[in-house]
């Protein structure tokens, strides 16, 4: 394997331990931190913290790895397999072959049919995201006007235009009779082309012409995906009944039963419900597309099975494990593989063998780690020292009492960190689990975590209390995007069926793979011992395994370098759809409304930030809305369309009282609420239907029938009930800017039909803050901000 370069050790003085935000800061540490994308901290030798953990309570449920699936090529090629075999499983199709290989033998080698699929399919895509860079950013008229162009548009347009590019199946008379395609797809596969084109007509072409001819001349695969794939409530993968030992349960099926038919999600029609063979999903005849007259005989598959989900995620035992059962597991299982030990003397030796494992497609390596452990008792939570749980054998120890007490308080404790002085995650004042809250990894030999990026693009701590070496591997901001392009080259219909895919954690390419070398990514190596920290920094891509039985926690902090990376990822998730895990925008508002409070409690560059950011947020809100007003009133619906607001607590119970704002010509109806009533513990943020994105201070609920409006008392719930219902797509609930294309798109595709009014007749607009509200505070911090620089 090629030698990785390790990343930089940076061993610590007791000072620079009191104040590990501003040792962080520092100038020469920031760049190390961008040019390699983690660094190892190592503790002065007398910062020994012991592991706190009750014995008699800590228990935790491992979850199930199966080291081949996680490759990102094989989890294409096996799904591939199960979609070809479910294809042919459907209707009266002649089997021609039972898949029972993702790959076929040649006289050249191996020929993986999803490798050949994607290499004939790529053939006919060239050029395709350039002509889809101008798409996304063209405007659309509605009425005469011009949608407003936002920076979160733009960006969206200019930062994912390769994610988002369509992928077209061609004819399958052109593949017949293309004349340099088959030379091409040698080239790239290294295989004669005329034992890549039998194999193609042999196994692939039916199946090839079924999915071209569902999307229709040129078609966009993903547009007809999005039409074919039902939405689960609970997915299940193609790969979720590979053989395992695990006891897991028939949790999953119980929920299913009651999840209903997948399309309308009811119980009803017993008779007129199918299962699918593949997922045993069950499905009303009727609410297929096209409708079924009656069940059919023999085997049937749905469409999620044939053109597949991408769905991919991680099983779990039901039994749960003490620290020292894992613990026993993990000897045993050692034991199996290297009876005379010795499993350590060779890292690099060890490190071959896992990625070995990895990319063995032939052969499953089922793993079991402790990852995301999120207790919440005392002495579960963390393994650092706490107030809370103090082990009998300090108890009965004066001097022990008091050297844990100095590790209860120390800022180095990962459970004070994100609060430390200078991270901003602390001006929440509410615990977000897994992110300000530490969770616990109990790794065994092998177990592993994928490429990720941290959540909102935070920078990361992680603490080895006890075990053996964890490998690491960086990927640096600077190699980011290249790092993007290669996984989605490999794998483009894994991301057009799930644009998430890199937040989901499932996900391995080794950075010894020559695909990965030749894309030119910078990849850097560590070697985690105990008593070490490794820091992660913003756009850091990460992963690795554990060589053996370990003891970690990680935690997320904030330096004052982080802010503007916090508001890139707000953007970047709307493209992949991913939830953001706290509200930025709410950060940033407390940010200013602290600064007026105590002008030195943060830099002045960072409250700069905030407030430019902020101000220009809001002007794009309040300029959508104002255009917005306009549309409805233009559709002569502005009497169905009233003005709500919600306190800062997002209670929305309460009485409702009228009254006037000179911002806004209508009305709008302001929430008072009980000064005594608590705040909720329940998630505080409503989100986008649409792009996901947490609503800055606004939303539209828009009902899709008139029947659920009348029934909706939507003043009356809180932010998880909305969120609820949406979901359950009851309602939609609608950032500014997906509610005015929503109206521009009704309005073109009706062309001005007085129908399309009614669409809007019962749709609400919502202001979690009044726009006063945010523009007086940012009109004060402005002249605080002026203040301070005369």
């Amino acid at each position: 394997m090629v030698e990785l370069e390790h990343i930089p050790v940076l061993r610590l003085t007791p000072g620079e331990m009191e104040d590990p935000i501003g040792f962080l800061s520092q100038p020469n540490v920031r760049r190390l931190g961008h040019l390699y994308g983690m660094v190892k901290l190592v503790p002065p030798q007398q910062f020994k913290p012991p592991l706190s953990i009750d014995e008699t309570k800590f228990k935790f449920r491992a979850r199930l790895q199966h080291l081949n699936e996680l490759n990102i090529s094989n989890r294409g090629r096996l799904f591939l397999m199960k979609q070809l075999n479910n294809f042919h499983m459907k209707g009266k199709r002649k089997l021609c072959v039972e898949f029972t290989k993702p790959y076929t033998e040649s006289h050249s080698g191996r020929i993986y049919f999803y490798d050949l699929f994607i290499a004939v399919m790529r053939q006919f895509n060239a050029g395709v995201s350039k002509a889809n860079e101008t798409i996304g950013g063209s405007q659309m008229s509605f009425s005469g006007r011009k949608r407003p162009r936002s920076r979160r548009a733009d960006e969206t347009n200019t930062t994912t235009s390769k994610s988002t590019s369509k992928i077209i199946l061609a004819p399958l008379a052109e593949i017949h009779n293309h004349p340099t395609l088959w030379k091409d797809v040698s080239k790239t596969l290294g295989i004669p082309a005329d034992e890549l084109s039998d194999t193609f007509h042999t196994f692939l072409a039916p199946y090839y012409d079924f999915l071209q001819r569902q999307m229709g001349p040129y078609g966009d695969h993903a547009s007809m995906l999005s039409k074919l794939i039902y939405t689960e409530i609970y997915p299940k993968s193609l790969l979720n009944d590979s053989d395992d030992s695990a006891d897991d349960g028939d949790d999953d099926d119980e929920e299913e039963e009651e999840e209903g038919c997948i399309i309308c999600h009811r119980n009803s029609h017993r008779s007129k419900t199918i299962l699918c063979d593949s997922c045993d999903k069950p499905f009303h005849i009727f609410c297929l597309d096209p409708p079924l007259n009656n069940v059919p005989k023999g085997k049937w598959a749905c469409n999620n099975c044939i053109f597949g989900n991408g769905f991919y995620g991680f099983k779990e035992e039901n039994k749960f494990y003490t620290r020292q059962s894992f613990q026993n597991h993990c000897r045993e299982f050692d034991l199996q593989r290297w009876p005379n030990g010795g499993k350590l003397d060779n890292l690099n030796v060890l490190e071959a063998m896992f990625w070995d494992k990895v990319n063995e497609i032939d052969k499953t390596s089922s793993i079991r780690y402790g990852a995301d452990i999120h207790n919440v008792g005392p002495g579960q939570v963390t393994g650092f020292p706490t107030a809370e749980f103090v082990p009998p054998e300090v108890q009965q120890d004066q001097c022990a009492r008091e050297k844990y007490s100095d590790y209860v308080q120390h800022p180095m404790n990962l459970v004070n960190l994100p609060a430390a002085k200078g991270s901003l995650l602390s001006v929440f004042g509410k615990k977000i689990s897994g992110m300000t809250v530490p969770w616990i990894y109990i790794g065994s030999t092998f177990s592993t975590f994928c490429w990720h990026l941290e959540d909102q693009y935070t920078l990361s701590a992680n603490y080895q209390h006890e075990g053996d070496p964890k490998i690491w591997y960086s990927v640096p901001e600077s190699s980011r995007e290249k790092f993007d392009e290669l996984m989605k080259s490999i794998a483009p219909d894994l991301f057009q069926k799930q644009p998430d895919l890199l937040h989901q954690l499932v996900t391995l390419i080794a950075p010894y793979d020559k695909r990965f070398q030749d894309a030119n990514i910078s990849c850097y190596k560590a070697v985690q011992y105990p008593g070490e920290y490794i820091v992660t920094f913003p756009k850091c891509y990460h992963s690795g395994f554990n060589t053996g039985y370990n003891f970690n926690e990680a935690v997320n902090f904030t330096l004052d370098l982080w802010l503007p990376y916090g508001v890139e990822a707000t953007h970047d998730y709307i493209a992949t759809g991913k939830k953001c895990v706290f509200n930025m925008w709410e950060l940033m508002l407390t940010v200013l409304l602290e600064y007026l409070e105590n002008p030195r409690k943060f830099d002045e560059v960072m409250v700069r930030r905030c407030h430019s950011e902020l101000l220009e947020m809001f002007n794009r809100e309040v300029k959508t809305l104002d255009q917005l007003s306009d549309v409805i009133r233009f559709q002569n619906q502005a009497k169905g369309f009233t003005r709500r607001h919600i306190d800062d607590k997002l209670r929305l119970d309460i009485k409702v009282t009228v009254t006037s704002n000179s911002s806004y010509d209508d009305e709008y109806v302001s929430a008072e609420t009980d000064s005594d009533a608590e705040s909720d513990d329940g998630d505080d943020d409503i989100f986008c239907s649409a792009c996901k994105t947490i609503c800055p201070f606004a939303f539209v609920a828009h009902c899709k029938s008139s029947r659920l409006s009348k029934r909706r008392r939507l003043q009356s719930m809180k932010p998880e009930e909305l969120n609820l219902l949406a979901e359950n797509g009851d309602i939609d609930i609608l950032c500014a800017q997906d509610y005015f294309r929503l109206v521009e798109q009704i309005d073109e595709d009706e062309h001005g039909d007085n129908s399309s009014d009614q669409r809007f007749e019962h749709d609400e607009l919502y202001f979690i803050r009044q726009p006063d509200e945010i523009r007086d505070i940012l009109k004060r911090a402005q002249n605080k901000i002026d203040s301070m620089l005369r």
